[in-house]
């Protein structure tokens, strides 16, 4: 609209009326007279007003005189909107340079405010920013920065206007996690390295905002290489997850890190086949988190050693591969018993060849028929019950007849049970341990309302 008027005509006063909000006046001032207007901020009806551009904050006289105007069939847009029209004429090398070169903060910050520069400028803006060797949030233009930078890039933006959302250090947490944009995550690490508290046990996990750019897979080369050529042992662990790792930088963390990158790096779903076979040279630790973790393709297995095939057992492995390791050895088979992958066919040859000695294990697998199922109850054994009361697949009668026992060791063992029927489950919703168990299997927390999961 406002491009229209102003092509209708070659001069004129453009009037603004109320507070300049993020782009200062000056520039807009002298946007206005480069483009061969008159800038005013106070009417004169001798002018030949072409645009009445209305900020949202206005005085009572400013807004009495814009109704006046509008009365006199004057056009008007909102300041929004011109600043808009302004922002498309920027070039931003020129711009950028100026700012550099003046180093005027103030200019920048209204800049860096405004809606109207788009996302790859702003970017570019951001990094001239002087943060003053302070945090994100420890004085008013920082804050206000960050809420800027928050509120473009916050992935959840229906819920931005939560006070308690758009002023959180975990929001800019949450983007640096999220985003999809190597750009934004550049950004990122040239901004203060915000910390959280450590949590507990997980020392390893990131405590720092460069830290959570670490293991998001968007992260550029560049940006890579920089945290690499850091030698941080934490810096490495986090770039071990990242799926954005390629062979030679999986390599590098393997020659030149500590026994928490290399566990990492035994997690990394995009783990390369010759680090794969390298980790396996490697201590017991990264050994077992590696054939836990990377999925086992069968021409992998001639590289690991009959010592290393238990740490397979619980792996979602290959039917090929589960139906080459069943039979190796006893202890294997023991060990595959409890494989969710294990069909039923496997499980009922397992137990033809090793009978009441495995059926300890394979009463904890849900693919185990419901037939074996009644066999294992039948025998009576009070840590196969225990098992049974947990599994999915254990016929319901079964479920029926423990749950009716009302026993506090069969209803620890039942909480965990998706297949009990909701009667049960409601009486176990009033018992706090119960419903603490229910909360923590993922597949039971849609059965408890979310009003008692709080």
């Amino acid at each position: 609209m406002v491009e229209q008027i102003l092509e209708q005509n070659s001069n004129g006063t453009i009037l603004f009326l109320g507070k300049f909000l993020h782009i200062s006046k000056e520039d807009i001032e002298k946007f206005v007279e480069k483009e061969g207007y008159k800038f005013s901020t106070k009417y004169n009806p001798e002018d030949k007003t072409i645009l009445v551009v209305l900020s949202s904050m206005l005085n009572p006289l400013e807004e009495e005189l814009s109704y006046e105007l509008y009365d006199k069939k004057i056009p008007d847009c909102k300041l929004e909107e011109f600043e808009s029209y302004f922002a498309k004429s920027l070039k931003p090398n020129a711009l950028l340079m100026a700012l550099k070169l003046s180093n005027n903060q103030d200019r920048l910050i209204s800049f860096l405010k405004s809606p109207a520069i788009d996302d790859e400028l702003y970017l570019k803006l951001l990094n001239l920013y002087n943060w003053g060797d302070e945090d994100l949030f420890d004085n008013d233009n920082n804050r206000d920065i960050t809420l800027t930078f928050i509120k473009r890039f916050f992935p959840h933006r229906e819920s931005f206007n939560h006070t308690d959302i758009a002023h959180s250090p975990a929001s800019i947490i949450d983007i640096a996690l999220t985003t999809n944009s190597s750009e934004i995550l550049d950004a990122i690490l040239k901004l203060p390295n915000y910390k959280i508290n450590s949590r507990g046990k997980e020392k390893w996990k990131p405590t720092a905002l460069h830290e959570f750019v670490a293991i998001n897979p968007a992260i550029s080369n560049d940006a890579k290489k920089r945290l690499l050529n850091l030698k941080d042992n934490r810096y490495n662990s986090l770039l071990a997850l990242n799926l954005a790792l390629n062979k030679d930088e999986q390599l590098q963390l393997l020659n030149s890190s500590d026994l928490q990158t290399k566990i990492n790096l035994a997690k990394n779903e995009n783990l390369d086949r010759e680090v794969f076979i390298k980790l396996l040279q490697e201590s017991k630790d990264v050994v077992k988190t590696l054939l836990e973790n990377q999925k086992i393709e069968l021409e992998f297995l001639e590289y690991i050693t009959d010592e290393q095939l238990k740490f397979i057992a619980k792996n979602l492995v290959s039917v090929d591969t589960i139906n080459s390791l069943i039979g190796k050895s006893k202890e294997l088979d023991f060990a595959l018993a409890l494989n969710p992958t294990l069909s039923a066919e496997n499980i009922v040859k397992l137990y033809k060849r090793y009978e009441e000695e495995i059926a300890l294990n394979l009463s904890l697998n849900s693919n185990t028929p419901k037939e074996l199922l009644e066999e294992f109850y039948k025998l009576n054994r009070e840590d196969i019950t225990l098992n049974l009361a947990s599994n999915p697949n254990t016929p319901q009668e079964i479920l029926d007849t423990l749950c009716e026992q009302n026993s506090n060791k069969l209803n620890r063992q039942l909480a965990k049970n998706p297949s009990i029927k909701d009667e049960y489950i409601n009486f176990f919703k009033l018992d706090n341990e119960l419903l603490r168990i229910m909360n923590d299997n993922p597949l039971m927390v849609d059965k408890v309302s979310v009003k008692e999961r709080i």
